[in-house]
């Protein structure tokens, strides 16, 4: 069914009360990478590039002091491969920002070749492997799902 001059209307001011927008300008070829990289994830481009900028907001609240700095940005990569090559496994949630979690349980399905599918009316999540796919109703039954996982 077409979408009526008024209900598009209504959405535009809906958008422009509620959100803020920002235009991104990335070299040719570069869109089209973004956009695999999201879609392999289960995620739209504009909730991955979200993603990467609360993930990387979160990260550089962290004070440094001079000194540190300098050895921070030496010790970057090692320090975030040596972290994807520890089992993630969260113990105690609370207070743990969602992305966070979503993110860890991410890294741990792809160790065991699955990944994640969101679907946005229900709030369910499908994770698929290869030959198969598991159902979810909610986070917490995936996470569980996953922590059992990082256990093994």
């Amino acid at each position: 069914m077409p979408i009526s001059k008024a209900q598009m209307r209504a959405v535009n001011r809906y958008m422009a009360n509620n959100y803020d927008r920002i235009n991104l300008t990335v070299p040719k070829g570069e869109k089209d990478r973004i956009k695999a990289h999201a879609e392999s994830r289960g995620e739209s481009v504009n909730g991955f590039i979200g993603r990467a900028i609360s993930e990387t907001m979160e990260r550089d609240k962290a004070p440094q002091r001079p000194q540190e700095a300098q050895t921070a940005v030496q010790g970057n990569t090692q320090a975030q491969q040596a972290a994807q090559e520890q089992p993630t496994v969260a113990t105690g949630t609370e207070g743990i920002p969602l992305h966070t979690l979503e993110q860890r349980v991410r890294r741990i399905l792809y160790k065991h070749g699955a990944t994640i599918r969101k679907d946005r009316k229900s709030g369910a999540y499908t994770v698929v492997y290869e030959d198969k796919s598991l159902d979810f109703p909610d986070f917490t039954a995936l996470l569980d799902y996953a922590q059992g996982l990082g256990r093994e």
